[in-house]
């Protein structure tokens, strides 16, 4: 089971390339794709949880450019 959450994808957060293409697949913006990375790492099985729970506040944010 370990193993399994240790090779568990990743977003590179070097990678133009990989940031664009994980805030593609994940249906967000690159900015909330790193605003995600921030809060809960890079483990697309995270961010995905913190996105689907947080998906309206993110919304507005970028709406809005507010700082959360």
């Amino acid at each position: 089971m370990l193993h399994d959450l240790i090779n568990k994808p990743r977003v590179d957060i070097h990678s133009k390339t990989n940031i664009s293409y994980w805030s593609s697949e994940l249906k967000c913006s690159e900015e909330e794709l790193l605003y995600c990375i921030s809060k809960v790492g890079s483990s697309i099985t995270a961010i995905e949880s913190y996105l689907h729970m947080n998906k309206s506040l993110l919304q507005l944010w970028s709406s809005r450019d507010i700082a959360i």
